[in-house]
């Protein structure tokens, strides 16, 4: 409803459209008219989206008060092809103004009582004497019991009722329409015989009726260009009963084929580009489709398969940091201009992968390094038109310009000759001295050989077995007395492991940090393997927080290795663990939006151990336990005693012994043994559930239940209000908490093939977040205003 919101009176007119095809022209005939728009639409088993296009067509603003999305048996309202958009549902003969819908409709069709044109001579309206609710929903369609139970009969003793349906607007010559009426005789104890006739056409003839149980009729009928359908349904000359309607439905056919959605997997990259760099434009929905409102500087190539972006035109767009990996997802791509913003680091190599890019402009940023000598070929050959001038800090690569080309053919006669002859001398001289070196050398490495082929076995099976190196030297190597000293005697602890204790400290410098001591009386296993496991966890910790680093991972600042005493000094979080800010018997209740920011934050680490660390990383043990918050309480992942690097030889697992910590455990994991990034994606999926929840990992009884299988019933049942935890008080924007589930969902599947990579778990998270924060924002702006103004009466977005 328009009412007037911008004081203009002037109600907009605006097209609304379907994954690119227009469904509805939307018009209002005053301020307070209301327009609903509703399609049953068939949705492809491959299409991850629906995309609904509000598009302004120059006769005011678009706008949209609500959307709704509801699933239908795909039994009925079958069509032979296309969509149905409904013209009008009516509820015939209720005697209030009452609007029916779910829950006495269980599929959520909105019934309006509207007046029919009759043109009936006579009418009655009957209500249900005595009734039977599951009775008068007894057939597939299920019509609502209230639909039921009303009807309107010709009075009189009259065989005939005659009306007509307006269809509001001018149609093509030739239109196909689906028609659905609904009967039952609620008032006589007995069935008739109808024959139901359109425009003086018959249409359905010899249709029972039957007491207190439904019986629907639906055909198509195609019609010219009238704009109304004119309805006859008569009593057979069998039929002691005069004729009945309960209720009738109309819909038109729409063949919305006309453009196929951007591939999946480009609209995904665009997507994620997006999010990373948070771009400032009218981006939204399907980048391609509607065909003619394709997104800003964004250019597509259709066809009958496949649509596909070929251009993109980012320039002086305030882009920064590093080039995204998510650029080469566009593998469509053409030119692709990102020119003039502050992009850093090296040049990407994945740029060479994008085999039909023809023009790569990259002047004017902060690239370091080298091009890629790939790109540097394509442009030498002519294939590649490549801009990188303006980047200080980047070896410019060579100008092969036609000048250039031209000059060295002129050379060439020259050249080529002289560098043979001279590379010809060359080779015949090294080839004698590399014989020599060779015999003499030859005696002298004899008598090592065994020993150094024994040393390199075992250090390859260390490696092969703990996955790291030693500590680097540039981190502060501590003694155990200076650990004793900084943690005076390890008088405060502050957490313990099943590798050890954590204890706060003090550097000389007053520089407050933390320190794990790794017990060789660990709980994992017998004593042998309880002193390699410590030494392997040390390492790993070691080697893996020295190498990473990430605002959202915790640093190391030194270690300890002496005897059996080892160690680790790392950054004091002030804040603790998310494990303690959830549990029951803390008093402080973390707010959604704080969630929401350490979900975020524990993401955007497992994204950079997955993507940005080559190779991979896998944490292994991601649970609120493991996740350390700031003074800020921003969160940090720590504890890396279980990770393990991916293989560096492109493998897309690591055989492995299963473990972490139960209710957190990948079950694909444990098992097959096989693990890879998609075992940390459903920890993550169980901490985010707790997060949302407020409940554990392993649930105690009566559910005596992993908290994942505890949840999928009643997110099939839309259960929202028992899954959120209610000491949130239901203080949250919905649609967040709903994207926030729907993404913990999708991380537990248990097939990981269905599960979502880290980097669109970023991007659904940030999108929750920025969600929440502008509710947030909404109601303290609320409260400003109503403060100021003495008004305490105030209703919040959420609201």
């Amino acid at each position: 409803m328009y009412g007037n919101y911008d004081s203009k009176d002037q109600p907009p007119e605006f097209a609304l459209y379907l994954d690119g095809d227009q469904w509805h022209t939307v018009k209002f005939d005053d301020a307070s008219d209301v327009v609903r728009a509703e399609i049953i639409h068939n949705v492809p088993a491959t299409s991850a989206y629906i995309h609904v296009c509000l598009v302004n067509t120059g006769h005011g603003t678009p706008f949209i008060s609500a959307l709704e999305l509801r699933q239908l048996n795909n039994s009925i309202y079958q069509t032979h092809s296309g969509s149905l958009k409904l013209f009008n549902r009516i509820d015939v003969g209720p005697t209030t103004d009452k609007i029916v819908r779910y829950s006495d409709d269980v599929y959520d069709r909105i019934w309006f009582r509207d007046t029919l044109e009759i043109t009936s001579t006579s009418l009655e309206v009957i209500n249900a004497s005595y009734s039977n609710r599951d009775a008068l929903s007894a057939n597939d369609y299920k019509p609502p019991y209230p639909v039921m139970t009303t009807a309107i009969r010709p009075g009189n003793g009259y065989n005939s009722l005659d009306f007509w349906v307006k269809l509001d607007y001018p149609k093509p010559k030739v239109q196909q329409l689906y028609v659905y009426m609904h009967f039952a005789e609620i008032a006589d104890n007995q069935g008739g015989e109808l024959d139901i006739y359109i425009n003086d056409a018959p249409w359905s003839l010899g249709v029972a009726t039957y007491f207190m149980r439904p019986v629907t009729v639906n055909s198509a009928y195609s019609m010219g260009s009238d704009l109304r359908l004119n309805f006859s349904i008569r009593a057979t000359a069998q039929s002691t009963l005069p004729p009945i309607l309960n209720a009738i439905e109309v819909y038109e056919v729409l063949e919305l084929q006309s453009s196929t959605p951007t591939s999946q997997s480009e609209f995904e990259a665009i997507r994620n580009i997006k999010s990373a760099y948070r771009v400032e434009r009218n981006w939204q929905g399907d980048p391609c489709v509607p065909m003619n409102y394709s997104w800003d500087n964004l250019q597509c190539n259709y066809d009958r398969n496949s649509t596909r972006i070929i251009s993109l035109n980012l320039s002086s767009s305030s882009l920064s940091g590093n080039m995204d990996f998510s650029f080469s997802g566009l593998t469509s791509l053409e030119s692709l201009d990102l020119s003039n913003n502050n992009l850093t680091g090296q040049v990407p190599d994945f740029l060479s992968g994008l085999r039909f890019l023809k023009t790569l402009n990259l002047s004017r940023n902060n690239f370091t390094g080298s091009v890629p000598p790939a790109l540097v070929e394509k442009s030498k050959n002519g294939s590649l038109t490549l801009s990188t001038e303006g980047n200080l800090h980047l070896s410019q690569p060579e100008d092969f310009s036609k000048c250039q080309v031209d000059l060295c053919a002129k050379k060439k006669n020259f050249v080529v000759p002289a560098i043979a002859s001279i590379a010809s001398c060359l080779v015949i001289v090294v080839v004698i001295l590399a014989i020599w070196w060779s015999l003499k050398i030859r005696k002298q490495q004899a008598h090592i050989v065994k020993s150094n082929l024994e040393y390199e076995m075992v250090e390859e099976k260390k490696r092969q077995y703990t996955g790291v190196e030693m500590v680097e030297e540039r981190k502060r190597q501590f003694t155990y007395s200076e650990l004793e000293t900084i943690t005076e005697n390890f008088l405060v602890p502050l957490g313990k492991g099943s590798f050890g204790s954590v204890y706060a400290g003090h550097l000389t410098d007053n520089t407050k940090v933390a320190v794990k001591i790794l017990s060789l009386l660990s709980t994992q296993g017998s004593e042998q393997f309880r002193t390699e496991a410590s030494d392997v966890h040390w390492k790993i910790q070691a080697r893996l927080l020295t190498k990473v680093h990430h605002r959202n991972l915790v640093s190391i600042i030194g270690y300890c290795n002496e005897g059996q005493h080892m160690g680790l000094v790392y950054e004091y979080m002030a804040n603790g663990t998310v494990k303690e800010h959830l549990s029951e018997k803390n008093p402080k209740i973390l707010s959604w939006e704080k969630r929401l920011q350490i979900a975020c934050d524990a993401a955007q680490a497992l994204e950079y151990l997955h993507d940005g660390c080559k190779p991979p990383i896998i944490h292994r043990d991601i649970k609120p336990a493991n996740i350390l918050l700031t003074e800020n309480m921003r969160a940090k992942v720590s504890d890396f005693g279980l990770s393990r690097l991916m293989p560096s030889d492109g493998g897309t697992h690591v055989s492995t012994l299963p473990a972490g910590t139960p209710g957190y455990v990948d079950p694909e994991y444990m098992a097959s043994g096989k693990l890879n990034e998609k075992s940390d994606v459903y920890s993550f999926g169980v901490v985010l559930l707790e997060l949302i929840t407020g409940k554990p990992a392993v649930l105690k009884p009566p559910e005596n239940t992993t908290l994942a299988k505890w949840i999928l019933p009643m997110v099939e049942r839309a259960q929202f209000k028992e899954i959120m935890d209610s000491r949130l008080n239901r203080d949250f924007d919905t649609n967040s908490a709903w994207k926030t589930l729907e993404t913990a969902m999708a991380c537990v599947e248990l097939n990981s093939n269905r599960r979502q990579v880290m980097r669109q778990v970023v991007v659904n998270l940030r999108e929750c977040l920025e969600m929440e924060k502008a509710r947030v924002k909404s109601r303290k702006e609320n409260e400003e205003h109503n403060s100021a103004t003495g008004n305490t009466d105030y209703v919040t977005a959420e609201t």
